[in-house]
């Protein structure tokens, strides 16, 4: 059996300190705008040159985009880009997305 020595992985560290510093939403705003690009690229082929993550506050991402199509798309796979966002986070985080023209 190996012994860590008192060491503690990253990851649990990382929430042990922002719970500990009210850091978790912006902890959670961090990763949901950096996993936009990903999940959307896998609804929609245009997305990285069409949306942007621009903001994500109280469960709600807003995302602005270039073009009507590209909105609309997005409004049709809302709940399947919500799920997506939320199995990559590994927890319910996302309930919803504003969408910006």
């Amino acid at each position: 059996m190996r012994t860590n020595k008192g060491f503690s992985k990253i990851d649990k560290v990382l929430k042990q300190t922002a719970k500990q510093y009210n850091l978790e939403a912006a902890l959670h705003r961090h990763k949901v705008l950096k996993f936009w690009d990903s999940v959307a690229q896998a609804f929609i082929e245009e997305s990285r040159t069409l949306t942007q993550a621009v903001d994500f506050k109280k469960g709600v991402l807003t995302v602005a985009c270039l073009s009507q199509e590209a909105a609309y798309k997005i409004k049709l796979l809302t709940q399947r880009i919500i799920y997506a966002l939320n199995e990559m986070l590994g927890r319910q985080v996302v309930y919803a997305i504003h969408i910006e023209v």
